[in-house]
């Protein structure tokens, strides 16, 4: 049987990847660009500096 040092570790580490997992399957998915209206942020400089 191993130590607890090694059981600790293997715990810790199967924690760890499964957050890694999980957090890139939730952060993977692309918003659907049909319900982003308006410019993008980067385009607001350009909007403003037109009006002058």
């Amino acid at each position: 049987m191993p130590d607890k040092i090694t059981l600790i570790n293997v715990v810790w580490m199967t924690v760890i990847s499964g957050m890694l997992a999980a957090t890139i399957a939730l952060y993977d998915q692309k918003p659907d660009q049909s319900k982003i209206y308006g410019p993008f942020a980067s385009a607001r400089p350009f909007v403003t500096t037109s009006q002058y």
